[in-house]
C-alpha cells in the first residue's frame, strides 16, 4: 500500500476511501481468454465474468439480402407513456450482418449475468425483436418475445384481445373499396395456416410486387431505423397522376406495433385541400396495414392481415361517387394513416375507430404541421414511408409501393434514391466493451487478494465490415489507482502480429503518454501505461487512447480476442508478468516463475496465473470485471485507503464472492455489485 498518498490524501481532507462512479457496459464456454485456442477443460475456474456462447439467427429474407442486427441484455423496446413501443437507449453487447441467406452463426461474449440475448435488427423485411433464452449454461435458439416466458413483460398494446371469427365493417364515416374480415387459425396460404386481423376481400390475387433484397435495402437507405433520413425524401408525399392510369398500392413493410389503418382521398391536381373539412371522401385502402404472422408461432395481438407485397387497386372517388378504376389525368392522391386505427370486436363492434390520431401525407393538414411522409424512387420502383406518431421520425412505420399503369404516370419530381454498397475495408458496425480491471502484483507469490495494486478502466470499440471481420479499434485505457508498493507498470497484447497492425496513440498526459508497441516481440504488445505510482493516484487520472487498425490478414469474429485482449502487470521486471487467470504470458516472461512459489501454472495443460489460499481455495491474481448497464455500473466500489479494507481478501469486502469461485461461476454471478454494507 503506498501509506504517502493516504497520508496526503488525509491532510487534503478527503474522506477514508474513495468510491469509484463508474459508467461502462461489458456456445463453446471458457474461450473467451485464450488467444490461442480453448484452455484445459478441467476444475480450475478462469475468474470470468464473461460468458462465450454460439449464437444463431436464421431470417427468412429474398435471395442475396444481409442483414444488420443488434443484441442486448435486456429487452430493447418499452411501451411509453403514449402507448407506444419504443427504442430504448441502450449499449449493444454485440453486433453482426447475416450471410446473403439471412443466416448467422458465430460466437457471442455476453455478461454472466445475463439471462436473455435480444435480437434487435432495424432493417427492413425481418421481425424487429427475436429472443434467446440462457438457462443452465446453454443458449437456446432465437424465437419471438412472446413465446419466452418473462423475456418481455412491458410490453402489451390494448385493443388486440378480443378475437371473433366474423366480418366487421364498421368504417367509422370512409367510404370503402370492399370488405374485410378476422379469421383464426383458417386462413391457408402457400401450405402455412394464418390468423387474419383486417384482411381486405379485395386483394389483388397473383399480383403481388416481389420483396426483393434491393426493395429492402433501398427502404434501410431512405428511410434508416433511428432517422437520418434525407431533408429531400421529406415532403408533401402526395402522387400527381399526369395521364390516365390504373394505380395499385402495396404493403412492404411495417416497423410499428400498431394496427395501422391506411386511407387516401382524391383531388384535382392544384387544388390541394387547405384544411381536413375540404376533404370530400376519404377511402380506406388497408383497414390493417400489418403483415401476416404464422398461426401457432405469433402470439394474438400481433396478428396481421397480408404478405410482404400483397396489394389492392384504388379507385377514383369523386363526389361521394366510386368512378371506378381509372384515374384522371390532373388527377392527386393523398394519404391518411390512422394509428392503431383498426380494432377488433370489443362489445359486439369493431372496425375502424377515426377517433384515433391520424396523419396526413400534406402537412398542411396534421395538426403538428410537420411532414409525416418521405417519398421516394429508385427507377421505376416508387415507395413511400408514413411516420405514425410524433416519434423519431425515421418515416418506415409503415412503407408503401405504389405503381402505375401506364408505368410513368406518376414518376415526375419524385426523388431518385442511388443503390450504396459499403466496401469490406469500411467500418458499418461498432460495439463498445466497458469494464474494470484488478490485479494483485506479487506473483508468483500469492498476495494480500485484496485486488487493489493496479486498477485500471477500460472502454473499448470494435470496428467490424459486413463481413464480421475486424477493422479498426479503438480503447480508452485509464489508469485509477495503485495500492501497491511495486511501481507497476500496465500493459496489453493483441491476437494479432505486430505487422498486421497500425497503433496510434494519445494521451491526457502530453503525446503518447511514454505509449509504444514493443518491438522486440513478434505479437503485438502494447506497452502503455509504465511506472504507474507516479501518477494513478492523483485526483486526475492518466488515461491513454489507442487507435488500432487491422491492416494485415482480416480478423474474424469467432477468432478474435475481444477487449481487455490480454491485459497485464509487470512489476519488479519486464519479464515478471501478472495476466488473468488461464492467459498466455508472452514471449519475454521469465518462465522460471512459471509453476515457482505459489503459482500452479502448468504451460503443459494450458493452465496458467492458478493459486490457492492457505485453506486450498483457488484465488485469482487478476480479475476483469464487465457490466451490463450504466446504472449497474455506477454502483461499483472500489476499496482505496481506507486502512480497515487495505490488505483485505476481496472476499471479505464482497461477500459473495467464494460463492461463485466455489460453483465455477453458476452462482452469485453479479458478486461484485453486492458489497458488504
Amino acid at each position: 500500500m503506498n501509506t504517502g498518498v493516504c497520508k496526503k490524501l488525509k491532510m487534503l481532507g478527503s474522506v477514508a476511501w474513495a468510491i469509484i462512479l463508474l459508467a461502462m457496459t461489458g456456445c463453446s464456454k471458457k474461450d473467451v481468454y485464450s488467444p490461442e485456442g480453448p484452455v484445459n477443460d478441467g476444475p480450475v475456474f478462469d475468474f470470468s465474468t464473461r460468458e462465450s456462447y454460439t449464437l444463431n439467427v436464421n431470417y427468412d429474407v429474398p435471395e442475396g439480402y444481409k442483414v444488420y442486427f443488434e443484441v442486448y441484455t435486456q429487452d430493447p423496446e418499452l411501451l411509453d407513456a403514449d402507448g407506444q413501443v419504443v427504442k430504448r437507449d441502450l449499449n449493444p453487447v454485440d453486433v453482426g450482418f447475416t450471410d446473403e441467406k439471412g443466416s448467422y452463426s458465430h460466437k457471442i461474449v455476453v455478461p454472466a449475468t445475463a439471462q436473455y440475448l435480444y435480437i434487435y435488427s432495424p432493417y427492413a423485411g425481418v421481425p424487429r425483436v427475436l429472443v434467446a433464452e440462457i438457462r443452465d449454461g446453454v443458449l437456446s435458439e432465437t424465437m419471438y418475445p412472446d413465446e419466452v416466458s418473462g423475456a418481455r413483460s412491458l410490453l402489451a398494446r390494448a385493443g388486440n384481445e378480443d378475437y371473433k371469427d366474423a366480418v366487421y365493417n364498421e368504417t367509422g364515416g370512409l367510404q370503402r373499396l370492399g370488405y374485410w374480415k378476422n379469421t383464426k387459425g383458417e386462413y391457408a396460404l402457400n401450405g402455412v395456416i394464418y390468423d387474419l386481423y383486417g384482411r381486405p376481400d379485395y386483394v389483388k390475387i397473383g399480383d403481388n410486387i416481389k420483396v426483393s433484397k434491393d426493395i429492402l435495402n433501398l427502404i434501410n437507405q431512405a428511410v434508416p431505423e433511428g432517422g437520418g433520413v434525407k431533408p429531400n425524401l421529406i415532403k408533401n408525399g402526395n402522387i400527381h397522376v399526369t395521364k390516365k392510369a390504373n394505380i395499385d398500392l402495396f404493403l412492404i413493410d411495417e416497423n410499428t406495433s400498431a394496427n395501422n389503418t391506411l386511407a387516401y382521398y382524391c383531388y384535382e391536381t392544384g387544388n390541394s385541400p387547405k384544411s381536413v373539412a375540404d376533404i370530400k371522401d376519404i377511402i380506406i385502402a388497408f383497414p390493417n396495414s400489418k403483415v401476416l404472422k404464422n398461426h401457432g408461432r405469433y402470439p394474438k395481438g400481433n396478428n396481421g392481415a397480408l404478405q410482404r407485397g400483397e396489394g389492392v387497386r384504388l379507385h377514383y372517388w369523386k363526389d361521394g361517387m366510386d368512378m371506378g378504376e381509372e384515374f384522371p389525368e390532373g388527377t392527386s392522391i393523398g394519404w391518411v394513416i390512422y394509428n392503431n386505427g383498426y380494432e377488433s370486436c370489443v362489445n359486439g363492434s369493431g372496425g375502424i375507430n377515426t377517433q384515433k390520431k391520424h396523419f396526413y401525407s400534406d402537412k398542411v393538414l396534421n395538426g403538428d404541421k410537420r411532414e409525416h411522409v418521405a417519398l421516394f424512387r429508385s427507377g421505376d420502383k416508387v415507395l413511400f414511408g408514413f411516420e405514425d406518431w410524433n416519434g423519431d421520425y425515421d418515416y418506415n412505420d409503415v412503407v408503401f409501393y405504389i405503381k402505375s399503369n401506364p408505368i410513368d404516370a406518376i414518376t415526375p419530381d419524385i426523388p431518385d434514391v442511388k443503390p450504396e454498397e459499403p466496401d469490406d475495408s469500411e467500418v458499418v458496425a461498432k460495439v463498445t466493451y466497458r469494464g474494470i480491471l484488478t490485479f494483485e502484483d506479487i506473483w508468483p507469490y500469492r498476495g494480500d487478494f485484496d485486488m487493489n495494486d493496479v486498477v485500471v478502466k477500460y472502454v473499448s470499440t470494435v470496428g467490424y465490415n459486413q463481413k464480421n471481420e475486424v477493422i479498426q479499434t479503438e480503447d480508452v485505457y485509464t489508469i485509477l489507482w495503485s495500492g501497491a508498493a511495486y511501481n507497476n507498470s500496465f500493459a496489453y497484447q493483441l491476437d494479432a502480429m505486430r505487422s498486421e497492425v497500425n497503433v496510434t496513440f494519445s494521451s491526457s498526459l502530453g503525446g503518447d503518454g511514454g505509449a509504444f508497441v514493443d518491438q522486440t516481440l513478434d505479437k503485438a504488445t502494447i506497452r502503455l501505461a509504465n511506472k504507474v505510482l507516479d501518477y494513478a493516484n492523483q485526483e486526475e487520472k492518466g488515461s491513454f487512447t489507442v487507435t488500432t487498425k487491422y491492416t494485415g490478414r482480416r480478423i474474424a469474429k469467432d477468432d478474435f480476442t475481444l477487449p481487455p485482449y490480454n491485459p497485464f502487470i509487470t512489476t519488479t521486471s519486464d519479464d515478471k508478468e501478472v495476466h488473468l487467470t488461464n492467459m498466455r504470458p508472452t514471449e519475454r516472461l521469465d518462465h522460471g516463475n512459471l509453476g515457482h512459489g505459489h503459482d500452479k501454472s502448468d504451460p503443459n495443460k494450458n493452465l496458467y496465473y492458478i493459486t490457492y489460499d492457505e485453506d486450498g481455495q483457488q484465488m485469482p491474481f487478476a480479475i476483469n470485471l464487465v457490466f451490463e448497464s450504466d446504472e449497474v455500473m455506477n454502483t461499483f466500489i472500489v476499496p482505496f485507503c481506507d486502512p480497515l479494507r487495505e490488505s483485505k481478501r476481496i472476499d471479505i469486502f464482497y461477500p459473495s464472492f467464494l460463492n461463485w469461485v466455489k460453483t465455477n461461476g453458476k452462482e452469485d454471478s453479479d458478486w461484485y455489485l453486492h458489497p458488504r454494507k
